[in-house]
């Protein structure tokens, strides 16, 4: 095993590790924490794909990525 693949089995393994001793509440939270991770990353995206939108505009675009136009 290369020295990056290996890197990437222990990293999997921990994160498996973590989430089997997690608590049910942890996991319960995990959900909402990782949505808002997600929006955080996808804003930055849309930001750099329109530099001159502002808050109003990106959260927007975001609510169409998420939802499709309507």
């Amino acid at each position: 095993m290369n020295p990056k693949s290996s890197l990437i089995h222990d990293i999997d393994k921990r994160k498996t590790n973590r989430a089997m001793k997690a608590s049910i509440e942890e996991k319960l939270l995990d959900g909402p924490r990782l949505y808002k991770m997600s929006c955080e990353a996808m804003k930055s995206g849309l930001r750099i794909d329109h530099p001159n939108a502002n808050e109003t505009e990106i959260h927007a675009l975001l609510i169409d990525r998420i939802y499709g136009s309507r």
